[in-house]
């Protein structure tokens, strides 16, 4: 494998894309520790394998939500290029998105998919677990410094497991504890089986035994079977029986049935003919009243020829009886309408002279009080000008209110004072000698007493003028305040008196207004008095008169017709008073059913004849079936005996099937057990001869096989010792100046360093040569796997090989370098020392916690 190009976003130090273009050779990254270096090997790791061991915080960058790694290699001639990422979600970081392009096409896969996938292509032939990365790149291409420490230090035991996965002879190991455990499980399992045996021996006598009962039920199968028929046969013939005997029996219940049937015919028949005797008399009665109708309708004939002729005369004059009368109607109309509108118009005119009387003296009032209405609005102006001073009245009176409450005011102010000093004498007056004044604080004595009685007195006197004063001006007060409300109360009656007036002077001037509309409706009505008794006096009844008189001339005319419908109207009702309509029509009726009736009378007859006829037949035949009805006993007796015979006998067959049902069931079930026990005992032979097989499996895993096993191993790992010996040896005298110092490996690939004869203790080594012990030995297990793989020696990466040198063996690093076949070989270290020994130098540096690669040379 060779790597072309490697991508890096937000890996650990590593912020923006950064982008690394390797060449063949060697290549070296150098940078100061800490500055990014072995985030580059890690990423690589990370882009081929996922994830591993390695945990993901310590992967993807602090504060980032997403890092991906895109590596470009190549591996057998051909291109390829894979991507890898992480993702972060919440307090999480799982591996995301993962792709391979393989000939120009992106394939996507899962993360253990894309890690076989990729062994697979680079040529390493090794299991895939998810958790570890690969085993064999960590020892043939790349080991890290801190687990080639880990190799170096661990127990004998432990290192010797690393270096067998590492080598790929692990398997040997675990094919013998595979092979241990299956041979145990196959003694463990020979032993349980190992009872089959007998299990084997118990079948084949169970099966001989149960093969003989079967042999036994067969036989008494047959015999019942047998049975059977010969019992059925006895059914048949009683059944034989059954059958004739209720055919018998059929035949008796039948005439049974005829007998009903034919007693039940016979007797609808005998009723039917006596119905019809019946119906022949009705017939014969209602043709003798036919006679007699015809004898009656002759009678009759002419009074109703006369009728017919009265009644069609009636018709022809009723329609000018019927306009006469029509005419006569409007006649009198007619007149009952002109009387009507006389009484009517000259109810109108008293109406009209009724309201013309009362709009005259409505029209004089309204002229009376015309003449009132200056001595009304005179009156007004004398009121108005006496209330004209009523607001000042009302100012002065609402002052001398003021004053009023004021001076009782004051007065109560006074009588308030005159107590309260009449109170504090008081107080005074009865304080003992010596005592302190409540008002100067100084001690009282009678003196002092005496002035103070004075000084109160005098105060009380002034205040009583005070009152004295006050009462005389509220006395004045109220006089004039009474004085000022008896004209206001004057002042409001005419107030009163005053609205008493405008309001009638409001109803004048409306009757004024409507004066116009009296006048106006005094002439309407006087127009219509002369428009009435114009029309009274005028054409319009004249014209009504000669219509009355133009009736009477029709009336006249068609008098005739009207004595004419009255005469044949006496004689047709005359007529139909004596029914001779409905009479004549009755019996000519009856006489139009004479033929039906004769009709219907022979028919009659000829019924009557042929249930004659029948009742004979029936009699005969219900004779003939009474004589078979009578041996119904005899018959009902002999079938429940045959029934008795033939339950019995069905009994006895069916204890016979039941008995058989049993017997096959028995013999049926045998046969499924003999079958059952042979299958047994076939798989239990074939169980045991696999038990021989596999005994003799776990004889020979357990004498050849692991033994085997133990020896190829052992020889295997002899071998890869003594390969690896050389090897290790060869590495680090290139290091190390030969003198009296060499190594080699025991039989725990533990290295062994000797001096002068003496073996010396690693822990006791310098640093330089702790650092070439385990950089031989390092480049010793790249080389030997890469034998045992048979992996291709194109690229070999080396992380901080010279960590311990000194200056002196850093040279030694040249030989180590030109050494080495391998087509690319990736160097990582902080010494600027080794730039000399390499074709391209990659710087790397850290500025703000962000790593970034130069190309240098």
């Amino acid at each position: 494998m060779i790597i072309k190009k490697i991508e890096i976003t937000n890996i650990r130090s590593y912020k923006e894309k950064t982008t690394i273009e390797l060449p063949m050779g060697r290549i070296l990254f150098q940078g100061d520790i800490g500055s990014g270096k072995s985030t580059i090997l890690s990423a690589i790791e990370f882009a081929l394998f996922g994830l591993g061991d390695i945990d993901a915080n310590h992967l993807l960058r602090i504060g980032e939500s997403k890092g991906s790694v895109l590596l470009e290699f190549e591996s057998g001639g051909k291109s390829y290029s894979v991507f890898r990422s992480l993702l972060r979600r919440g307090n999480k970081i799982f591996q995301d998105e993962g792709f391979l392009y393989e000939d120009g096409v992106k394939n996507s896969y899962s993360v253990g998919e894309l890690k076989s996938k990729i062994l697979n292509i680079i040529g390493i032939n090794e299991r895939t677990q998810t958790k570890t990365t690969s085993t064999i790149y960590r020892f043939a291409i790349y080991t890290p410094q801190e687990m080639m420490k880990n190799v170096l230090t661990s127990n004998n035991e432990r290192r010797v497991e690393i270096l067998r996965r590492a080598f790929g002879i692990e398997e040997y190991s675990i094919a013998k504890k595979n092979a241990e455990k299956f041979s145990s499980w196959i003694r463990t399992i020979t032993r349980i089986k190992k009872t089959v045996i007998n299990d084997l021996s118990n079948y084949s006598k169970e099966l001989e035994s149960i093969q003989n009962i079967t042999e036994s039920l067969k036989d008494e199968i047959d015999y019942t079977k047998d049975s059977i028929v010969s019992k059925n046969d006895e059914i048949q013939s009683i059944l034989k029986k059954m059958l004739d005997t209720r055919q018998q029996k059929e035949k008796i219940i039948q005439a049974e049935s005829s007998i009903l049937h034919l007693q039940s015919t016979l007797d609808k028949n005998l009723k039917l003919k006596e119905v019809t005797n019946l119906e022949l008399g009705k017939l014969n009665n209602e043709l003798n009243d036919i006679y007699k109708s015809e004898k009656i309708v002759s009678d009759l004939g002419a009074k109703y020829q006369d009728y017919i002729q009265k009644r069609e005369a009636l018709v022809n004059v009723t329609e000018q009886a019927s306009q006469y009368d029509k005419l006569l109607l409007d006649k009198v109309k007619l007149e009952s309408n002109i009387s009507n509108e006389r009484e009517m118009w000259n109810s109108k005119v008293k109406t009209l002279d009724s309201e013309l009387e009362e709009l005259t003296l409505e029209l004089k009032e309204i002229k009376d009080e015309t003449e009132n209405l200056n001595n009304l609005r005179k009156e007004e102006v004398m009121i108005e000008s006496n209330i004209g001073d009523m607001a000042d009245f009302q100012t002065e009176l609402d002052h001398v209110s003021d004053n009023l409450s004021g001076i009782r005011s004051e007065i109560m102010s006074i009588n308030n004072e005159i107590s309260k000093q009449n109170s504090e004498l008081d107080s005074v007056l009865q304080l003992r000698h010596d005592a302190v004044c409540p008002y100067c604080k100084q001690k009282l004595n009678e003196q002092h007493i005496l002035e103070m009685e004075k000084k109160f007195l005098q105060s009380k006197e002034l205040l009583k003028n005070n009152l004295d004063k006050f009462e005389k001006d509220l006395g004045e007060n109220q006089i004039k305040k009474n004085e000022l409300v008896n004209k206001l109360k004057q002042i409001e009656n005419r107030k009163s008196e005053l609205q008493k007036i405008q309001i009638h002077m409001a109803r004048v001037n409306a009757i004024l207004k409507n004066r116009e509309q009296i006048k106006s409706k005094i002439y309407e009505k006087t127009t219509n008095k002369k428009l009435i008794q114009t029309k009274l006096q005028g054409s319009y009844f004249v014209e009504k008169t000669k219509e009355l008189e133009k009736l009477d001339e029709k009336l006249h005319k068609i008098y005739s017709y009207k004595e004419s419908y009255d005469s044949l109207s006496k004689i047709v009702n005359a007529y139909q008073k004596t029914n001779l309509d409905s009479t004549y029509v009755e019996h000519l009726n009856l006489i139009k059913l004479k033929q039906r009736k004769i009709e219907d009378k022979r028919i009659k007859e000829k019924s009557l004849q042929e249930l004659e006829d029948e009742v004979l037949v029936l009699s005969t035949k219900l004779d003939e079936m009474k004589v078979i009805f009578r041996d119904r006993l005899e018959v009902e007796n002999n079938l429940k005996n045959l029934e008795s015979e033939k339950e019995l006998h069905e009994n006895e067959l069916t204890k016979m099937k039941e008995n058989l049902a049993m017997r096959k069931t028995e013999h049926d079930s045998n046969l499924r057990q003999i079958e059952s026990f042979k299958r047994k005992i076939d798989e239990l032979k074939v169980v045991v001869d696999k038990i021989i097989y596999t005994d003799q499996i776990g004889t020979w895993l357990t004498q050849h096989f692991i033994p085997s096993l133990e020896q190829i191993e052992s020889q295997v790992l002899i071998s890869v010792k003594e390969e690896f010996n050389k090897v290790f040896q060869k590495w680090f005298y290139l290091l190390i100046e030969v003198g009296d110092i060499d190594v080699e490996i025991d039989e725990f690939f533990t290295p062994i360093v000797n001096q002068s004869g003496y073996r010396l203790e690693l822990d006791s080594l310098s640093g330089g040569e702790k650092t070439s012990v385990a950089l031989a030995y390092r480049l010793a297990l790249n080389e030997i796997i890469r034998r045992m793989i048979m992996l291709e020696d194109n690229l070999l990466i080396l992380d901080e090989p010279t960590d311990g040198f000194s200056k002196e063996q850093l040279v030694q690093i040249k030989y180590v370098l030109e050494e080495l076949t391998a087509a690319q070989v990736i160097v990582v270290s902080h010494e600027k020392e080794l730039e000399g020994f390499v074709e391209t130098i990659y710087r790397v540096v850290k500025e703000s916690e962000k790593s970034q690669v130069e190309l240098a040379a």
